[in-house]
């Protein structure tokens, strides 16, 4: 017996039109997110106007130290632009893989959760994984084997899009690094045409991945030593915290996120059983494609874990927790993967999601622990009661305020309030202080400028010569308690 009939096209194409309801409906329910927000208030220069989301002094945000990010131009636009955008995008997404790969599959992608929860927030997850899609097209040769040198030049600049999205590559850096990577693909093809017996294994997929995971682990690995990317930099600086995000992050990006939140693991033993006898030059680069793409992922998210908890000084491994959906960047993979396996089912008989074969009843269990996550992450949303304290301060074009809260994404929380206030309109100054730190006595030697003071649920105290203006519930899902608004007496 099968909990869905799953050989009842008809029962898919109600789950595909409750995906489709679930990531419109989330464009109404969510909240943008806290990144969004953040990337909403970067000026035309790339700074941040109170200052930097990691600043030198911890527990001190610094509005002179603006600091340089790269966004996407889209975050200049309005909640609405942002959301529809990424809809447009994801429903495209959707289309193709229902045109080229199945209906199912195209179902699994509608209802998954990460992506549902990256819309709602207006994040980048479907820009990336569109850009992705489109390089892995491209270095495959999917599509066309004509021009294989414009073709892998094209897939390195989209490749390049993803770091440059994330803030991870200054836009000078972008064309030199397409460059390198379309060089490194048309080697790749190259050598894959060659009859040297010792350049073979480019044609066996384990050989190519294994390789390919390698050369991503030293190079990673040689970034940070060097201290090239300072997220990177923290694995010499707290290696064993690092070796154990690692670990965490395999949990978190392969097994949650991807096998489970993807409904692939059941697919996982009987394609790895076609793939030891295969000698298929594109199956081999679709697979290392994939293999490279999922270690820099899982590198990335332990690095950001590691880094992030040393700067907010927050208990080990309970961070992990708070930022454990940074699992959803690897959605970006989801086409690859289905189109990697529709490759394998046609070649070499492997099953799909579309042709599961036996493994129909373990797809069918995935499908009915996933969708109450999908339900939830659709018809709840983000929350944020800064929303509600910004219109409840009492605060005047050119003038400053505090808030206070715990360090755990403290200056992310500070930039909820740049959207409510009109802050760059308004020429208001928002600054930010730790719980962490001795709040009350820099506040009377070092900001009194400030005509406001917001304090998060985090905080009890209420400084002398201060009095609660306005006071609000936060939401549960952001913690609970009781927030506070305060002015001068």
């Amino acid at each position: 017996m099968v909990l869905f009939n799953l050989d009842d096209d008809r029962t898919w194409k109600g789950l595909l039109v409750l995906g489709l309801l679930l990531n419109l409906m989330v464009c109404f329910t969510s909240e943008l997110g806290l990144d969004t927000h953040v990337k909403m208030a970067v000026d035309e220069n790339g700074g941040l106007p109170w200052g930097d989301l990691r600043p030198d002094s911890a527990g001190f945000s610094d509005p002179t130290d603006v600091g340089e990010r790269s966004v996407l131009p889209i975050y200049q636009a309005s909640e609405g632009v942002i959301k529809a955008t990424a809809l447009m995008i994801f429903v495209g997404l959707i289309a193709y893989v229902h045109r080229t790969v199945g209906l199912r599959s195209a179902a699994v992608l509608s209802l998954s959760p990460a992506l549902i929860f990256s819309i709602g927030r207006g994040y980048e997850e479907v820009h990336m994984a569109l850009a992705f899609g489109l390089a892995f097209g491209l270095f495959t040769q999917l599509w066309s084997k004509q021009q294989p040198l414009a073709q892998n030049l094209l897939g390195g600049l989209l490749l390049m899009f993803i770091p440059f999205s994330k803030g991870m590559a200054e836009p000078s850096h972008v064309l030199g690094g397409a460059v390198l990577l379309g060089t490194c693909g048309m080697l790749w093809h190259i050598g894959q045409t060659s009859e040297r017996e010792r350049l073979q294994w480019l044609k066996h997929p384990l050989r190519a991945a294994t390789v390919s995971t390698s050369a991503v682990f030293a190079f990673i690995l040689v970034v940070g030593i060097t201290r090239s990317s300072p997220t990177l930099g923290v694995m010499v600086d707290e290696p064993l915290r690092y070796a154990s995000a690692v670990a965490l992050a395999v949990l978190d990006v392969v097994l949650i996120f991807t096998l489970f939140g993807m409904v692939l693991w059941p697919l996982v033993r009987p394609t790895l059983q076609r793939l030891g006898a295969v000698e298929d030059a594109q199956l081999s680069t679709m697979l290392a494609m994939i293999a490279a793409a999922m270690t820099a992922l899982v590198l990335y998210v332990a690095a950001l874990w590691t880094y992030e908890s040393v700067l907010w000084d927050a208990p080990w491994p309970g961070v992990v927790f708070t930022m454990g959906n940074n699992g959803r960047y690897v959605t970006l993979l989801f086409l690859p993967l289905v189109v990697f396996l529709n490759q394998m089912h046609m070649a070499h008989d492997a099953p799909t999601i579309d042709a599961p074969g036996l493994q129909v009843r373990a797809i069918s269990m995935t499908l009915l622990l996933l969708i109450p996550i999908s339900l939830l992450a659709g018809l709840h949303g983000q929350t944020m009661w800064t929303d509600e304290a910004a219109d409840a301060m009492p605060i005047e074009q050119d003038e400053h305020f505090l808030f206070v809260s715990d360090a755990t994404l403290g200056m992310h929380w500070l930039y909820t309030f740049y959207e409510p206030l009109d802050a760059e309109a308004n020429n208001i100054t928002g600054h930010w202080r730790s719980t962490d730190v001795n709040w009350v006595d820099d506040l009377q030697q070092n900001l009194p400028q400030v005509t406001v003071i917001v304090l998060s649920p985090d905080v009890g105290n209420v400084p002398t010569g201060w009095v609660v203006e306005s006071t609000g519930e936060a939401d549960l899902l952001n913690g609970g308690g009781e927030w506070r608004v305060l002015t001068r007496t």
